[in-house]
Order: C-alpha cells, then sequence, then structure tokens
C-alpha cells in the first residue's frame, strides 16, 4: 500500500488556516461542509445500488428494466443536487453567523465579509474528503452545489474546485478494485473457471465447460506466444453491465511482452443460461466497446478513480473524461472535460475557429484547430429549409442521451454558462456568433459567455472524409455508411437528415451520425414508393406531381444526395441497395413493432462464439 503522507498536505494548509477564525464561523463552515458530504455519499450510495440492481437485472434477465433504470440514472445527478440544495438553502436560512441572523441570498452571503465564510467551508470540505474514497467525485458534487446556489462571478478556486485538491495516488483502498490470477503448468482452465464464477454463481452458467474451453482455445488462437509463457490475468472485480451483457474486463501480464488487455463479453439466454459470446484480446476491438457513440455501463465500485486508470492502462486513446461517461460517472467527465478546456486555453496558441466542414443550418460549431473536441451551439434562426426551434433541438439530443446509443450516435456533454477568453476568439468566428447566435451569447469584459452548448468528441465530417480518401478506403467507409445507417433504422432511430456531411469519422474508422436536429423513432416517417408519372410532363415537372405528406419519405431519392459520384454510389448499391427501397424501410418498421429493438453486439459477428464453432446465431 502507497504511504499516504503526502496526501496530508491539502489537510494541513487547511488546518493551518481555520485555526485562526471565528469559533462560530467555524462550527457553521464545518456544519455545512459535512451536510455537502453527507448529500454526495447519499447521491453515491444510490448510483452503486443501481449497478448492484443491473448486475440482479441481468442474472434475471430483466432487460427492460436495466433499460429503464439506464434512463432513469442519466438524471439521477441533477436531480439529486436540485433536492439537496432546496433543503441546504432552508437550513442556510436558519443558520447564525457571526452572532446575526442572515437571510439565505447571494448579498448577504457573498459580501466582503462573509466571502471568507465560503472560503473557509472549502476547506473544511478539502479536509473532510482527504482521506475519502471517491474525493474527485466529492469535489464535483461541493461545485455543482456552489454553483447552484451562486453566480458565476465566484466560480474560481477560492471557492469551487477548479483544480483539484485531493490527489488520487494516495487513496487508501481497503482492497484492491482487481483479482490477479497466474498462470502456469496448464492453470488456465482452472484460472477461468474461477474468474467467470466470480462473477456469477456457477448454476447460472448453461455451458461452463464448454465455455472454458473455447475461451483457452481462443487465448491461445489470439495469442500464441502465450502458450509458452507463464503470464498473469488481471481482471476488474465487478461486471461491466450494458444492456443485454455483461463484460469481463481485465489485461494480460507477462515479463516478456507488454500488457495484453482483455474482455469477456457473456450474455444471458432463457435456455441456454448465462454464457460466453465472445474474447476479445485486441485494443482496437475493446476500444470500440468503450466507445463514446455507445450507452453507459453500471458497474459497482467504492474507487471509480482505480478502475478508469486501470482501464487508461489498457486503452491509452481514450480520455479520463470518456472513461468516467463510460461508467456511469457523466458528470466527473463534464468536470474533466472542462479543465482540460481551462488547461488548453491556457497553454495554447490557438484561436477558436468555425470548425471545417459545411455550416449547418441549425447549430454553429467550432474548435481550436488541434482540440480533440468541438463545441455546437443552437443558432437563433435555423436556415431554411430546416423548421422547428430551440427547445426542439435541445429535446432531440435529450432524446439521443436517453436512447439505447449500439456506436452510431455520438455522446453529447450539455454545458451552460460556458466562460470563453475573448483572446481565444478567432474575429471570424465571434462575427458568425453575433450573427446566428447573439441571444445565445454575452461579453462580460475579457470573457464571452455562451448560456448553453454542446460538446463532441471531434471526427471527420464524412464528406470531408470521402475526398481525400483512397479508393480502398473510400470501399471501407462507404459500406460503414450503409452499415451505420441500416444499425441506426433497426435500433429504432430514424436520422433524418442523412447527408454525409451530418456523419463523421472516428479513429476506428467508423462511420458515427452527430446531427440530431431531425432525428426521430421510426415509427414517426411514413416510407413511401413514388408513384409512377401518368404523363410526359408529370415525369418532367419541377415539383412533385403527387401528394407529398408532412411525415412522408422516399427511400428512393436517397441515391440523388447520399453520394457525389458514380464509383460511390455503385459502392453503396454492392450491399445497401435495400436502403433505396421503401419495402425495407416499412419491414424494419413491422420488425420493431412486433419484437422491439434488436440486439447488436459491439465486437462484429465475426467474434462471436457461435459464428467461430459454425452454430446458428441467437
Amino acid at each position: 500500500m502507497v504511504n499516504n503522507s503526502s496526501q496530508k498536505i491539502s489537510s494541513s494548509i487547511a488546518k493551518k488556516f481555520l485555526s485562526g477564525v471565528n469559533n462560530s464561523s467555524h462550527k457553521i463552515s464545518a456544519s455545512i461542509a459535512k451536510k455537502i458530504l453527507i448529500g454526495f455519499e447519499q447521491h453515491y450510495q444510490n448510483i452503486k445500488s443501481a449497478s448492484i440492481e443491473a448486475k440482479r437485472c441481468f442474472e434475471e434477465r430483466e432487460w427492460e428494466k436495466i433499460e429503464n433504470d439506464s434512463k432513469l440514472r442519466l438524471n439521477f445527478y441533477d436531480k439529486q443536487v436540485n433536492d439537496f440544495c432546496k433543503k441546504l438553502s432552508s437550513e442556510l436560512k436558519k443558520q447564525t453567523l457571526y452572532g446575526a441572523k442572515a437571510e439565505f441570498n447571494e448579498s448577504t452571503y457573498m459580501g466582503k465579509f462573509n466571502s471568507e465564510f465560503w472560503k473557509k467551508t472549502k476547506l473544511m470540505y478539502v479536509e473532510l474528503i482527504t482521506e475519502h474514497r471517491q474525493p474527485e467525485l466529492a469535489e464535483t458534487f461541493y461545485n455543482s452545489v456552489f454553483c447552484r446556489l451562486f453566480s458565476r462571478s465566484f466560480y474560481n478556486n477560492q471557492y469551487i474546485f477548479t483544480k483539484p485538491c485531493v490527489s488520487l495516488n494516495y487513496i487508501d483502498m481497503d482492497e484492491p478494485v482487481t483479482d490477479s490470477y497466474f498462470i502456469e503448468n496448464d492453470q488456465l482452465k482452472n484460472s477461468f473457471t474461477s474468474i467467470l464464477t466470480s462473477y456469477f454463481n456457477k448454476s447460472s452458467f448453461g455451458a461452463l465447460e464448454q465455455d472454458i474451453q473455447r475461451l483457452e482455445e481462443q487465448l491461445f488462437t489470439q495469442l500464441p506466444r502465450l502458450e509458452t509463457d507463464m503470464f498473469e490475468i488481471q481482471v476488474i472485480g465487478t461486471p461491466f453491465i450494458r444492456g443485454k451483457a455483461a463484460y469481463i474486463t481485465g489485461k494480460i501480464v507477462s515479463q516478456l511482452h507488454a500488457d495484453q488487455p482483455l474482455l469477456i463479453a457473456l450474455l444471458h439466454d432463457k435456455e441456454k443460461g448465462i454464457y460466453v459470446d465472445s474474447l476479445l484480446t485486441d485494443i482496437g476491438s475493446i476500444s470500440v466497446v468503450f466507445s463514446f457513440s455507445r450507452s453507459y455501463f453500471f458497474i459497482t465500485t467504492d474507487y471509480p478513480s482505480a478502475i478508469v486508470e486501470f482501464l487508461k492502462d489498457i486503452l491509452p486513446g481514450k480520455t479520463r473524461a470518456v472513461l468516467y461517461s463510460a461508467i456511469g460517472l457523466h458528470k466527473q467527465g463534464k468536470t474533466l472535460l472542462y479543465r482540460h478546456f481551462l488547461k488548453y486555453s491556457k497553454v495554447t496558441s490557438e484561436k477558436l475557429i468555425i470548425a471545417p466542414g459545411i455550416k449547418g443550418m441549425v447549430m454553429s460549431v467550432f474548435t481550436f484547430p488541434m482540440y480533440p473536441y468541438v463545441f455546437k451551439i443552437i443558432n437563433d434562426q435555423f436556415a431554411p429549409p430546416k423548421m422547428g426551434t430551440k427547445e426542439m433541438v435541445k429535446d432531440r439530443y435529450y432524446f439521443v442521451k436517453n436512447h439505447v446509443r449500439v456506436g452510431r450516435l455520438a455522446d453529447t456533454w450539455e454545458f451552460s454558462k460556458v466562460a470563453f477568453p475573448m483572446k481565444d476568439i478567432d474575429d471570424a468566428l465571434l462575427t458568425e456568433l453575433k450573427k446566428k447566435a447573439s441571444s445565445n451569447i454575452e461579453i462580460e469584459g475579457d470573457l464571452l459567455i455562451i448560456k448553453h452548448m454542446y460538446i463532441e468528441n471531434k471526427m471527420t465530417p464524412l464528406n470531408i472524409y470521402l475526398e481525400t480518401a483512397n479508393k480502398e478506403q473510400q470501399n471501407h467507409i462507404i459500406n460503414d455508411y450503409g452499415k451505420a445507417i441500416d444499425e441506426l433504422i433497426n435500433s429504432n432511430i430514424f436520422p433524418g437528415d442523412m447527408l454525409t456531411k451530418n456523419f463523421g469519422v472516428t479513429r476506428q474508422n467508423r462511420v458515427v451520425f452527430y446531427d440530431y436536429d431531425e432525428i426521430t423513432l421510426m415509427s414517426k416517417p411514413v416510407f413511401r414508393k413514388i408513384p409512377k408519372s401518368r404523363t410526359y410532363e408529370e415525369e418532367m415537372a419541377s415539383e412533385p406531381w403527387y401528394y407529398v405528406g408532412q411525415n412522408d419519405v422516399f427511400p428512393e431519392e436517397f441515391k440523388y444526395f447520399m453520394l457525389p459520384n458514380k464509383f460511390m454510389k455503385e459502392t453503396f448499391n454492392k450491399h445497401y441497395k435495400k436502403l433505396l427501397d421503401a419495402k425495407y424501410w416499412v419491414s424494419i418498421q413491422a420488425k420493431i413493432q412486433k419484437n422491439g429493438v434488436m440486439d447488436y453486439y459491439p465486437y462484429g459477428t465475426e467474434k462471436r462464439m457461435c459464428e467461430i464453432y459454425g452454430e446458428n446465431n441467437d
């Protein structure tokens, strides 16, 4: 165990500062700090309870409840912070500061005198969380509470945690977050048995011996060097539950080779019981499972920072913001993302510019040229033929957040009242924002305040990618474009505007949709075939001679705008010509209505055991 003496530094500073303060004020600061920490702990206990329940639901095959709980969890944080702030505001009104009753309002509690009180309260809180199991999450909770109560002018490190105060390197864990299995002398079968049954009861597996045999075969097929090596398997002690799957996440450690990531995918069938569906050992495939375009996992842990560091070790291309979000701690992901932006803004000489690509009709998008994220804000007015309101666009982003994302919808972080230094703003961007989104921005001194915005991972717009790609790259990405649309509609998502500019290409060369202003469920559109013209004049008319309803969609028209040249159109038609046929879209609607959304596997059909061993795909 690492000595945690360094962890005491911030605590000793707090004690030194607080030793000379008024005793009455000290008690009230301590009381409020403790109440905020208790509020956080109640919140985190709810998160843990939901994860424990998700594991039970996987064991009992209660898929609908897992999906509903996933949606409810997205609102956990804001709801609990709001509820807590109401209680705290009521409590603050009753408190006596330095012998005088004080009504809770910003002018009273943040005057010249009482601003010191809140600095002391933060220091008291630092002392309380110095040896906490989730100090980083506790800091974020404190920020949320404070920012609900006071205006942005107090958002600095004197009052909130714009920088972390408690190091995560010295958390004194009661037990490790990983289990270790040393493999030598044909012990792999026993180790795999121990691993699987440490998560779920042995009796829950339908064919455990077969699963173990296949795991061993696949491990040596994928990593043949291990047949002659002694090695260790380290696995995180909690399953990662998402949708209808559970994942065992770990790595293989040996003295002769670099560490190798390991992921075991488990499914639960009514007849088969729990069974192994796939074994992944390459970073690329495992990275896709943890993609920002997929829904969040449920995990049960007291030490999320240790889980994130382990994941960061096996998936070095993932940011901690993405990984915290992936394990269901989306607010912490936002905190890290914003801190990263503040740091980047201070060290870069770049200017924020209008993002490359075709400008959107609904949203303005900007970024630093080398920054891995883009900022998106809703315009005041939408360019024709786009219609709608800001609230409709917000609702659609919220809809995507709540929908089961199958790897084809980009995740977003929603922010309010974000301050950008004016020195970072390119003149052309500022002109654009004033013209298109003036109601969403304010200038306060040397800061540009954006009242509402979204942040997304930066991707190469598909239309730009196709312009510079060679034929082989075009062939791959066009097929993945078709596959992306097919997977979206089968997951009950109609993208609406399917122009290539609304799709992006990720680092794994996957196509992901990111423009949500026209997105809807598959039940809303009416898919129709264009009627045959009765006369030459009808055929040549510039306007449709037939009736077109508000929700009517004619898939055969997609060929005119989806891809720019003959080669690309032919490439698309080889595998996805069905997407140009209204009958196919209608058949998907009927299938969803009858059977619900089909299951998708983030590791590809070819990596499933049923495919590898020639069994019927379930």
